[in-house]
């Protein structure tokens, strides 16, 4: 879900605020290293694999468990986010600018993309993709459009400037709780949003585990059980788990296969437009060939931002050939795809 832009801004201002609280404290008490989501750390998802890796391989029997838990941000009690709100403030009631920021995402309003695609007018203005308001307030109501409203007692929505942070900190009991008990066991524990790992011991995993399901029900959360994902590592072998998007192992890191999957059906979608476009200004006489600048800066310039930079920057950081082999057989298919629109 998207906050107006009035609404963002505001979010933004009271998060940035929250997030200093919060990073305080994980310095304080230790888990600046553990809780990496959502946090101006200056490292990407390739930094923390890269340490999860590490410490499978420097240690050669090792399980590593990763969780995800079941709707996370739809499934947060209002009553619990207030009062971690009030405790990282030290306030024993909410002054009235927090409390409307903390109203305005836990009761908050909504209107459905589908709907505003049902008024002719409205639909213009989504189709021309300018910067100026899709619609106000009363222009909706004006128009019929249902504006919803959550009356749980739970759930933030997904996508506001401020919704991340607060996950973050209704986590706060739950991170340092299962951080002591891990290290206590000699164990590694991340936690990247709704992305659960421990890597332990595997003497003491099924306790760790019952553990991270107990510490979540306290919480009014629960583990989504089918995806769970536990490997044990006894030394050299095949065998990876999937983190953060890559499979990690005793072996070199790579990129899942589906990730790769998504951006060659991506490129080949764009090619046969760029292809589709060229043909039409052709038949008008307005251009002789198809433009490929664009595409090359989107799908071979390393240095652009763009799946093959950030594929790039992965197989350095995880010191990973197959990385480096994995984006060479992309490159090589898109290269051809694109082989036709040559004139």
């Amino acid at each position: 879900m998207y906050a107006a832009h009035r609404d963002a801004c505001i979010l933004a201002w009271y998060s940035w605020k929250l997030s200093k609280l919060l990073d305080t404290w994980y310095n304080k008490v230790g888990l600046h290293q553990s809780v990496i989501a959502y946090r101006a750390l200056g490292k990407g998802n390739y930094d923390f694999a890269r340490d999860v890796q590490n410490y499978v391989q420097a240690n050669h029997n090792i399980t590593v468990m990763c969780f995800d838990v079941t709707g996370f941000f739809d499934n947060l009690h209002h009553s619990m986010l207030k009062s971690k709100l009030k405790w990282a403030i030290q306030e024993d009631s909410l002054p009235d600018d927090w409390f409307k920021v903390f109203r305005h995402v836990t009761k908050y309003r909504f209107v459905e993309l589908s709907d505003l695609k049902q008024n002719d007018e409205i639909k213009k203005r989504l189709s021309a993709r300018k910067r100026v308001p899709i619609a106000s307030i009363p222009e909706l109501l004006r128009a019929g459009i249902k504006v919803h409203g959550n009356g749980a007692s739970k759930g933030i929505p997904q996508g506001t400037p401020i919704s991340a942070t607060l996950s973050n900190l209704y986590m706060v009991d739950f991170d340092l709780d299962i951080l002591a008990e891990v290290r206590a066991r000699g164990g590694l524990y991340q936690r990247y949003s709704d992305d659960i790992l421990i890597a332990c011991p595997p003497p003491v995993a099924d306790e760790l585990e019952a553990m991270v399901k107990n510490r979540l029900e306290d919480i009014g959360l629960e583990l989504q059980t089918k995806k769970t994902e536990r490997k044990t590592f006894a030394g050299q072998g095949a065998l990876s788990i999937q983190y953060l998007g890559f499979q990690i192992g005793q072996e070199d890191a790579r990129i899942r296969s589906s990730s790769l999957s998504r951006q060659w059906r991506t490129a080949r979608r764009t090619i046969a437009k760029a292809e589709r476009a060229g043909s039409r200004a052709a038949k008008r006489g307005s251009a002789s060939k198809v433009f490929v600048k664009k595409l090359h800066t989107k799908y071979n310039d390393t240095l652009a931002r763009n799946f093959m930079s950030y594929a790039n920057r992965s197989s350095n950081v995880l010191a990973s050939k197959t990385i480096k082999k994995q984006l060479k057989r992309l490159r090589k298919h898109i290269a051809s795809e694109m082989e036709r629109l040559s004139p």
